[in-house]
């Protein structure tokens, strides 16, 4: 028989596996044996007092330990605990984060994360540990663990810096006072697990703005100080915190840009497996196959039970992520402005084409650069399936012909020195995929935006911006943080784009069109404000020349004369 364990810092799950049999006939568990949380003398007592007697029906040959805080340096400690506790032909004392590997990663390769009492992680390939930070305890690290969440929220209760009516339901459950919390906290052993205890208490309430967003901080500490490092984007969990806050982990993660592959609450079962031989790793999966994050199901259930402010600040919540989402887009959006500029120089134009919301955003951002720049409304131009009835009323199927892009494309003849920007929340739209193809093919520069990773319509560009949002509110509705990315995204191109092509002067829309009074009264006082000159004369050389950068190129060079 193996007795194989799987440690953190809290609780430590046992199984007696059956090598013969291939199946786990005993499981048990105990108290965290963290070497550098726990004493010598309160192992060794764990050991023999709760495990020996456990495993006392078994013929134990080997003993395989992994647990938090297993370093090169207390493993030989750790074996002769055990050894005296439970003797073993063989015992080895590995850390939790290779149990992790073993039993998530295999002979595969991703990032593997620890978050229990506290947090771990690395990067493995082939196998093998290829980079890992260092975790360094719940003072000066563990992000994203359960100790360091319950130390946030303790300091903001006893600061008075949580709301009101956090404080008042922690006092009503936690009858202690800062005496004794300071007692439990420097002067007892095991301050760790008693920090992490208060994270049942932000579980139970996620649904409030403060607790989400204290957890939230601390999974985005975790990502940014600790995964960032890594070089790939593939992530695998396992402990207590990232099962029960799975949610909220999954929300971090895709926003910051990682592949959340799988969360398990324990992985003792895959280590059971590891060691009779009947494992299935990660190195048979495709953690980079396309997924339809847009079409997942929403984070929020029975919206209808919401009240009006529950749901307000439930949306609002996910749409200030969507920024997020858009700054880790950046590189490409500025890879292609810098490649549209010299195009529109040189007589291209910008083409955005969609469907249905992605398409009506696409004319919407292309409708307003003539007013707002002065361009002729033949330069940057949008183009929605099923034509300009689509803008108000649906068009049955007209998004699904992979051929019509480019036919609704052709009446422009388009040139080299075009570009297509394809817009489809969720990058599968056949009608953007095709003409994407089809453009690409014709030597036109192409871009994809889509709220998906390694879609179909960012295989058919040539830069792909891929603003990863998340689960909309109302699941599927990508008119939500979908669409709003969207409009970020168009309202940076056209806006750079036009900067950089000398429609803006300063930070003034010298060029735009003098359609109403108020436009009208606002080139007269960038006038003023140019020259000095009083109101009237100001606005009669607007009228007289038509737009602010003509006046002022006017009074410029008579000014000199």
């Amino acid at each position: 028989m193996i007795l194989i364990a799987d440690g953190g810092s809290t609780s430590c799950d046992w199984a007696v596996v059956d090598r013969s049999n291939r199946e786990i006939v005993c499981r048990f568990q105990s108290q965290g044996l963290n070497p550098y949380a726990t004493t010598e003398q309160t192992i060794l007592s764990v050991l023999t007092d709760v495990v020996a007697k456990e495993v006392a029906p078994y013929t134990i040959s080997e003993i395989h330990f992994y647990g938090a805080g297993v370093t090169e340096a207390k493993s030989p400690l750790l074996c002769s605990l055990i050894e005296r506790a439970i003797p073993a032909e063989i015992i080895t004392a590995q850390s939790d984060m290779e149990c992790a590997a073993k039993a998530l990663v295999g002979n595969g390769e991703g990032i593997v994360a620890i978050l229990g009492t506290g947090s771990n992680s690395a990067y493995y390939k082939d196998g093998q540990k290829a980079l890992s930070v260092p975790a360094l305890g719940y003072i000066l690290g563990d992000e994203g663990g359960g100790a360091v969440m319950g130390r946030m929220l303790l300091s903001d209760i006893f600061k008075g810096v949580a709301p009101q009516h956090i404080i008042e339901q922690f006092y009503a459950q936690y009858n202690i006072d800062q005496a004794e919390l300071l007692q439990r906290v420097y002067r007892t052993e095991g301050a760790n697990r008693y920090l992490a205890s208060f994270t049942k208490f932000l579980s139970a309430r996620l649904d409030d703005n403060y607790i989400y967003a204290l957890v939230e901080r601390c999974f985005e500490s975790f990502v940014r100080r600790n995964l960032a490092q890594y070089p790939i984007k593939d992530l695998y969990a396992v402990g207590s915190i990232a099962y029960h806050f799975k949610g909220v982990l999954q929300r971090v993660a895709e926003r910051e840009g990682y592949n959340l592959i799988k969360v398990v609450q324990s992985p003792i079962d895959s280590l059971a497996e590891y060691y009779t031989g009947t494992e299935k790793h990660a190195e048979n999966s495709e953690p980079s196959a396309f997924r339809k994050i847009t079409e997942e199901s929403s984070y929020y259930t029975d919206l209808e039970s919401m009240s009006v402010g529950e749901a307000l600040r439930a949306i609002n919540r996910e749409d200030s992520r969507v920024a997020d989402a858009v700054s880790r887009c950046l590189p490409q959006i500025e890879e292609l402005v810098s490649q549209l500029i010299p195009r529109l120089k040189q007589g291209g134009r910008l083409f955005y084409m969609g469907a249905g919301t992605s398409g009506r955003l696409g004319v919407l951002d292309a409708s307003e650069v003539p007013p707002t720049f002065g361009m002729p409304p033949t330069v940057i131009i949008g183009i929605i399936a099923g034509g300009d009835k689509a803008l108000r009323t649906p068009v049955e199927g007209a998004e699904d012909d992979t051929e019509q892009g480019w036919r609704d494309l052709e009446p422009y003849n388009p040139t080299p020195l075009d570009t297509v920007v394809g817009i489809a929340a969720s990058g599968t739209t056949p009608y953007v995929v095709g003409v994407l193809s089809k453009a690409r093919e014709n030597g036109l520069l192409t871009a994809s935006i889509a709220s998906n990773r390694n879609s179909p319509a960012a295989a058919s560009a040539d830069i792909a911006i891929e603003t990863v949002v998340g689960p909309e509110f109302v699941t599927g509705s990508s008119r939500m943080k979908s669409g709003t990315a969207q409009k970020l995204v168009c309202n940076m191109i056209t806006t750079t784009a036009m900067i950089g092509i000398g429609r803006v002067r300063g930070n003034r829309m010298v060029n735009m069109q003098l359609t109403n009074k108020k436009l009208l009264d606002r080139g007269t006082k960038m006038l003023v404000d140019y020259f000095g000159i009083e109101y009237e004369k100001a606005r009669n050389l607007l009228l007289l020349h038509g737009s602010v950068e003509r006046a002022r190129v006017w009074m410029t060079e008579n000014q000199e004369k």
